[in-house]
């Protein structure tokens, strides 16, 4: 009950993932925002500590803090699921930015490293970071970029599906 009235103050969402950008865009409308998946953690008294995400991380990077791009590996997209996850979570709260915690539906979008086809294993850990984002429904989407302008998510499920099967 309580994620459905979330889901009420939430957009259906497409997010479409690269090595180099994370983009959060609205299903239905233009809208939608860009992040660099970059991190700056700091650890003090061995305890570690998110300062920022995105492109200001970049300009803290010194001697205590560590600058990591968790999207960022050579034979897969994802190479810190739980940094990875913090960024996404940051790129939904800002996209949103409402006081309530958004429950939206998502269709994760992974644009690299698709050579071969997603193995059941990354595609767990989109769905995981989906879950782990906030979402309370996800697809998982390989194909060519989605017209998110005049779609529904209903839509786009059909398209999902349709694009599966043929795989």
């Amino acid at each position: 009950m309580f994620e459905y009235v979330r889901g009420l103050f939430s957009d259906d969402l497409v997010v479409e993932l690269s090595e180099n950008r994370i983009t959060f865009r609205k299903i239905g409308a233009s809208e939608f925002i860009e992040i660099e998946p970059w991190i700056a953690l700091q650890t003090l008294n061995g305890k570690v500590s998110i300062k920022s995400i995105g492109a200001e991380a970049k300009s803290l990077a010194c001697e205590s803090i560590q600058l990591t791009n968790p999207f960022s590996h050579p034979r897969c997209l994802i190479a810190n699921f739980g940094l990875a996850e913090k960024i996404l979570q940051h790129g939904l709260f800002k996209f949103h930015n409402s006081k309530f915690r958004p429950a939206p539906r998502v269709v994760m979008h992974q644009l690299e490293k698709l050579e071969g086809g997603l193995t059941d294993i990354e595609e767990r850990v989109l769905r995981e970071l989906a879950l782990g984002m906030g979402a309370r429904e996800v697809l998982i989407h390989t194909g060519e970029r989605l017209n998110v302008h005049k779609q529904t998510f209903d839509t786009l499920m059909d398209i999902v599906h349709e694009y599966k099967s043929k795989k």
